[in-house]
Protein backbone atom coordinates (compact mmCIF):
# COMPACT_ATOMS: atom_id res chain seq x y z
CA UNK A 1 0.00 0.00 0.00
CA UNK A 2 1.58 3.30 -1.15
CA UNK A 3 1.11 6.68 0.92
CA UNK A 4 -1.67 7.83 -1.28
CA UNK A 5 -3.58 4.92 -0.88
CA UNK A 6 -3.26 5.01 2.90
CA UNK A 7 -4.75 8.72 2.73
CA UNK A 8 -7.33 7.86 0.37
CA UNK A 9 -8.80 4.51 2.90
CA UNK A 10 -8.45 6.39 5.93
CA UNK A 11 -11.47 6.89 7.77
CA UNK A 12 -12.54 10.27 7.61
CA UNK A 13 -16.18 10.45 9.70
CA UNK A 14 -16.60 9.03 13.34
CA UNK A 15 -18.66 6.61 12.24
CA UNK A 16 -16.17 5.10 9.96
CA UNK A 17 -13.62 5.93 12.50
CA UNK A 18 -15.59 3.64 14.85
CA UNK A 19 -16.53 0.95 12.45
CA UNK A 20 -12.76 0.28 11.94
CA UNK A 21 -11.49 0.31 15.39
CA UNK A 22 -14.42 -2.65 16.17
CA UNK A 23 -13.45 -4.34 12.71
CA UNK A 24 -9.63 -4.30 14.45
CA UNK A 25 -11.10 -5.44 17.32
CA UNK A 26 -12.60 -8.02 16.19
CA UNK A 27 -9.92 -9.39 13.96
CA UNK A 28 -7.81 -9.14 17.73
CA UNK A 29 -10.33 -11.45 19.16
CA UNK A 30 -9.88 -13.93 16.34
CA UNK A 31 -6.70 -14.77 16.16
CA UNK A 32 -5.20 -17.98 17.05
CA UNK A 33 -4.37 -18.55 20.80
CA UNK A 34 -0.57 -18.90 21.42
CA UNK A 35 0.95 -22.72 20.99
CA UNK A 36 0.99 -23.81 24.37
CA UNK A 37 0.67 -26.69 26.27
CA UNK A 38 -2.68 -28.02 25.60
CA UNK A 39 -5.47 -28.44 28.48
CA UNK A 40 -6.40 -32.01 29.15
CA UNK A 41 -9.72 -32.32 27.88
CA UNK A 42 -12.17 -33.31 30.36
CA UNK A 43 -14.25 -37.07 30.04
CA UNK A 44 -17.92 -35.87 28.49
CA UNK A 45 -19.90 -37.56 31.48
CA UNK A 46 -22.23 -40.23 30.33
CA UNK A 47 -25.80 -39.63 30.39
CA UNK A 48 -28.53 -42.41 31.20
CA UNK A 49 -32.06 -42.11 30.16
CA UNK A 50 -34.76 -43.84 32.17
CA UNK A 51 -37.89 -44.94 30.02
CA UNK A 52 -40.71 -44.13 31.83
CA UNK A 53 -44.05 -46.47 31.06
CA UNK A 54 -45.70 -44.75 28.17
CA UNK A 55 -48.87 -44.36 30.08
CA UNK A 56 -47.03 -41.47 32.01
CA UNK A 57 -45.63 -39.62 28.98
CA UNK A 58 -42.51 -38.61 29.98
CA UNK A 59 -38.87 -39.88 30.72
CA UNK A 60 -36.23 -39.30 33.65
CA UNK A 61 -32.36 -38.42 33.52
CA UNK A 62 -30.28 -39.57 35.88
CA UNK A 63 -26.73 -38.75 36.77
CA UNK A 64 -23.75 -41.44 36.12
CA UNK A 65 -21.59 -42.29 38.53
CA UNK A 66 -18.16 -42.15 37.77
CA UNK A 67 -16.31 -44.96 36.97
CA UNK A 68 -13.27 -45.73 39.35
CA UNK A 69 -9.83 -45.28 37.43
CA UNK A 70 -6.58 -47.10 38.67
CA UNK A 71 -3.71 -44.94 38.44
CA UNK A 72 -0.26 -44.96 39.80
CA UNK A 73 -0.83 -43.37 42.55
CA UNK A 74 -3.31 -46.19 43.73
CA UNK A 75 -1.02 -49.28 42.52
CA UNK A 76 1.92 -47.30 44.98
CA UNK A 77 -0.31 -46.66 47.89
CA UNK A 78 -1.29 -50.69 47.65
CA UNK A 79 2.33 -51.54 47.10
CA UNK A 80 3.02 -49.59 50.17
CA UNK A 81 -0.17 -51.22 52.31
CA UNK A 82 1.34 -54.75 51.37
CA UNK A 83 4.64 -53.70 51.90
CA UNK A 84 4.19 -52.36 55.89
CA UNK A 85 1.81 -55.48 56.70
CA UNK A 86 4.78 -58.11 55.01
CA UNK A 87 7.54 -55.90 57.33
CA UNK A 88 4.56 -56.39 60.23
CA UNK A 89 4.40 -59.86 60.10
CA UNK A 90 7.95 -60.54 60.07
CA UNK A 91 8.52 -58.52 63.18
CA UNK A 92 5.86 -60.15 65.07
CA UNK A 93 5.75 -63.57 63.81
CA UNK A 94 7.76 -66.27 64.91
CA UNK A 95 8.78 -67.77 61.71
CA UNK A 96 11.57 -65.56 61.14
CA UNK A 97 13.17 -65.13 65.09
CA UNK A 98 15.79 -66.93 66.20
CA UNK A 99 15.12 -69.56 68.68
CA UNK A 100 18.73 -71.02 69.90
CA UNK A 101 21.28 -70.88 67.61
CA UNK A 102 23.80 -74.28 67.15
CA UNK A 103 27.22 -74.00 68.77
CA UNK A 104 29.74 -76.05 67.44
CA UNK A 105 33.51 -76.25 68.64
CA UNK A 106 33.22 -75.49 72.11
CA UNK A 107 34.90 -77.21 75.27
CA UNK A 108 35.95 -75.00 77.66
CA UNK A 109 33.24 -72.25 77.59
CA UNK A 110 29.27 -74.11 77.16
CA UNK A 111 27.08 -73.06 74.91
CA UNK A 112 24.51 -71.08 76.48
CA UNK A 113 27.65 -68.73 77.55
CA UNK A 114 28.37 -68.45 74.24
CA UNK A 115 24.65 -67.61 72.44
CA UNK A 116 24.76 -64.91 75.18
CA UNK A 117 27.95 -63.49 73.94
CA UNK A 118 27.26 -63.68 70.49
CA UNK A 119 24.03 -61.52 70.89
CA UNK A 120 22.38 -63.31 68.27
CA UNK A 121 19.20 -64.40 69.86
CA UNK A 122 15.70 -63.43 70.69
CA UNK A 123 15.56 -60.88 67.14
CA UNK A 124 14.56 -61.45 64.05
CA UNK A 125 17.19 -63.69 61.37
CA UNK A 126 17.07 -60.40 58.94
CA UNK A 127 18.44 -58.01 62.01
CA UNK A 128 21.08 -60.11 63.13
CA UNK A 129 24.84 -59.04 61.88
CA UNK A 130 27.24 -61.77 61.32
CA UNK A 131 30.23 -59.63 61.72
CA UNK A 132 28.77 -58.03 64.85
CA UNK A 133 28.46 -61.27 66.65
CA UNK A 134 32.09 -62.95 65.38
CA UNK A 135 33.23 -59.63 66.94
CA UNK A 136 31.72 -60.18 70.39
CA UNK A 137 33.48 -63.61 70.61
CA UNK A 138 36.60 -62.50 69.77
CA UNK A 139 36.16 -60.50 72.46
CA UNK A 140 36.71 -63.02 74.69
CA UNK A 141 40.34 -64.71 75.78
CA UNK A 142 38.81 -67.80 75.77
CA UNK A 143 37.58 -67.77 71.85
CA UNK A 144 40.97 -67.53 69.17
CA UNK A 145 38.38 -67.84 66.30
CA UNK A 146 34.15 -67.53 65.67
CA UNK A 147 32.01 -68.46 62.01
CA UNK A 148 28.62 -66.76 62.37
CA UNK A 149 26.18 -67.87 59.58
CA UNK A 150 22.34 -67.25 58.97
CA UNK A 151 20.56 -69.48 57.64
CA UNK A 152 16.47 -69.06 56.45
CA UNK A 153 14.49 -68.36 57.92
CA UNK A 154 15.60 -68.34 61.37
CA UNK A 155 18.80 -70.15 61.78
CA UNK A 156 21.72 -69.18 63.16
CA UNK A 157 24.97 -71.53 63.74
CA UNK A 158 27.96 -70.46 65.41
CA UNK A 159 31.44 -71.98 65.26
CA UNK A 160 34.27 -71.64 67.66
CA UNK A 161 37.86 -72.13 68.39
CA UNK A 162 38.92 -71.92 71.42
CA UNK A 163 42.37 -71.51 72.75
CA UNK A 164 43.93 -74.22 74.29
CA UNK A 165 45.40 -73.97 78.24
CA UNK A 166 49.04 -74.64 78.48
CA UNK A 167 49.75 -73.45 81.71
CA UNK A 168 47.98 -73.34 85.20
CA UNK A 169 49.41 -70.02 86.43
CA UNK A 170 48.96 -69.77 90.35
CA UNK A 171 49.91 -65.73 90.67
CA UNK A 172 49.59 -64.52 94.16
CA UNK A 173 47.17 -66.98 94.60
CA UNK A 174 45.02 -66.84 91.98
CA UNK A 175 45.26 -69.05 89.01
CA UNK A 176 45.34 -68.25 85.65
CA UNK A 177 44.97 -70.60 82.59
CA UNK A 178 47.26 -69.21 79.62
CA UNK A 179 47.31 -70.33 76.39
CA UNK A 180 50.68 -70.78 73.93
CA UNK A 181 50.41 -67.28 73.01
CA UNK A 182 50.48 -65.61 76.10
CA UNK A 183 46.40 -64.51 76.54
CA UNK A 184 45.05 -65.48 80.52
CA UNK A 185 41.66 -66.04 81.27
CA UNK A 186 40.16 -68.04 84.37
CA UNK A 187 41.07 -71.58 85.19
CA UNK A 188 37.53 -73.00 84.91
CA UNK A 189 38.32 -76.65 86.37
CA UNK A 190 41.02 -78.60 87.32
CA UNK A 191 42.55 -80.02 84.38
CA UNK A 192 45.56 -82.80 84.44
CA UNK A 193 48.24 -82.00 81.83
CA UNK A 194 48.99 -78.64 82.07
CA UNK A 195 52.55 -77.16 82.96
CA UNK A 196 51.97 -75.68 86.83
CA UNK A 197 53.65 -72.45 87.52
CA UNK A 198 53.62 -71.18 91.50
CA UNK A 199 55.12 -67.28 92.06
CA UNK A 200 54.35 -66.11 95.33
CA UNK A 201 53.66 -62.24 94.27
CA UNK A 202 51.80 -61.15 91.35
CA UNK A 203 53.99 -61.31 88.44
CA UNK A 204 51.86 -61.82 85.28
CA UNK A 205 50.95 -58.10 83.58
CA UNK A 206 47.10 -58.46 83.56
CA UNK A 207 45.54 -55.69 81.43
CA UNK A 208 42.19 -53.73 80.58
CA UNK A 209 42.58 -56.08 76.78
CA UNK A 210 41.84 -59.55 77.66
CA UNK A 211 43.87 -60.57 74.69
CA UNK A 212 46.73 -58.50 75.83
CA UNK A 213 49.49 -60.92 76.47
CA UNK A 214 50.22 -61.13 80.20
CA UNK A 215 54.09 -63.14 79.85
CA UNK A 216 55.99 -63.55 76.45
CA UNK A 217 55.52 -66.90 74.99
CA UNK A 218 59.04 -67.65 75.43
CA UNK A 219 58.53 -68.29 78.95
CA UNK A 220 55.54 -70.53 78.67
CA UNK A 221 57.93 -72.88 75.94
CA UNK A 222 60.46 -72.40 78.43
CA UNK A 223 58.79 -73.89 81.28
CA UNK A 224 56.71 -76.67 79.03
CA UNK A 225 60.79 -77.97 78.34
CA UNK A 226 61.40 -77.73 81.67
CA UNK A 227 59.10 -79.20 83.27
CA UNK A 228 59.25 -82.50 80.63
CA UNK A 229 63.06 -82.49 81.77
CA UNK A 230 62.35 -82.23 85.79
CA UNK A 231 59.03 -84.55 86.06
CA UNK A 232 59.75 -85.37 89.77
CA UNK A 233 58.59 -81.87 90.36
CA UNK A 234 55.47 -81.26 91.08
CA UNK A 235 55.64 -77.70 89.77
CA UNK A 236 57.87 -74.98 88.85
CA UNK A 237 58.21 -71.87 90.63
CA UNK A 238 58.77 -68.47 89.37
CA UNK A 239 60.45 -65.40 90.69
CA UNK A 240 61.41 -62.25 88.81
CA UNK A 241 64.76 -61.79 89.54
CA UNK A 242 65.84 -65.43 88.54
CA UNK A 243 63.45 -66.90 86.11
CA UNK A 244 61.96 -70.34 86.28
CA UNK A 245 63.06 -72.64 88.86
CA UNK A 246 62.29 -76.05 90.71
CA UNK A 247 61.72 -76.66 94.39
CA UNK A 248 63.67 -79.76 94.68
CA UNK A 249 62.64 -82.57 96.33
CA UNK A 250 66.24 -82.90 97.92
CA UNK A 251 65.64 -79.74 100.26
CA UNK A 252 66.95 -76.80 97.76
CA UNK A 253 66.26 -74.70 94.76
CA UNK A 254 67.18 -74.54 91.78
CA UNK A 255 66.68 -71.81 89.18
CA UNK A 256 67.44 -71.91 85.00
CA UNK A 257 66.09 -68.58 83.81
CA UNK A 258 63.49 -67.93 80.96
CA UNK A 259 65.85 -68.51 77.99
CA UNK A 260 69.07 -70.77 76.61
CA UNK A 261 68.93 -74.23 76.01
CA UNK A 262 66.77 -75.92 78.54
CA UNK A 263 67.62 -79.30 77.82
CA UNK A 264 71.49 -78.69 78.31
CA UNK A 265 70.73 -76.14 81.87
CA UNK A 266 68.98 -79.31 83.37
CA UNK A 267 71.85 -81.23 82.43
CA UNK A 268 74.43 -79.10 83.84
CA UNK A 269 72.08 -79.06 86.93
CA UNK A 270 72.25 -82.80 87.76
CA UNK A 271 75.79 -82.78 87.41
CA UNK A 272 76.19 -79.60 89.59
CA UNK A 273 73.89 -81.46 92.40
CA UNK A 274 75.55 -84.74 91.98
CA UNK A 275 79.39 -83.39 92.59
CA UNK A 276 77.66 -81.87 95.38
CA UNK A 277 76.35 -84.46 97.15
CA UNK A 278 79.62 -86.51 96.45
CA UNK A 279 81.75 -83.58 98.03
CA UNK A 280 78.79 -83.93 101.38
CA UNK A 281 77.80 -80.18 100.28
CA UNK A 282 74.60 -79.13 101.03
CA UNK A 283 73.39 -76.55 98.80
CA UNK A 284 70.52 -73.93 99.47
CA UNK A 285 70.49 -72.71 95.83
CA UNK A 286 71.45 -74.14 92.20
CA UNK A 287 71.41 -71.51 89.65
CA UNK A 288 71.74 -72.50 85.92
CA UNK A 289 70.35 -69.24 84.58
CA UNK A 290 73.15 -68.48 82.94
CA UNK A 291 74.96 -71.72 81.41
CA UNK A 292 78.60 -70.18 81.12
CA UNK A 293 78.57 -69.03 84.78
CA UNK A 294 76.53 -71.33 87.38
CA UNK A 295 76.78 -70.93 91.02
CA UNK A 296 75.50 -72.18 94.31
CA UNK A 297 75.18 -71.36 97.54
CA UNK A 298 75.66 -73.44 100.42
CA UNK A 299 72.66 -74.19 103.04
CA UNK A 300 73.50 -72.27 106.55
Amino acid sequence: MTLGEGVLLRPRTRAERVRARRARERRRRERPAKVGRPRRRRRPRRRYDVALPVTLGAEMQLPALPAPRVGPRLLTLALLVVTLWGGWRMLSGPTFWVGEATVEGNELLGASLIRSLARVEDRPAFLVDPAAAEAHLLGQPEIAEAEVSVGWPNQVHIRVVERQPMVAWEDGGRTWWLSSDGVAFLAREDRPGLVRIVSEQPVLNIQEDPLAPVVAPQVLVAASVLQAQIPEAAYLVYDPDHGLGVDDPRGWRGYFGVDGDMVMKVRLYRAIARGLAERGVRPAVISVEIQDAPYYREAR
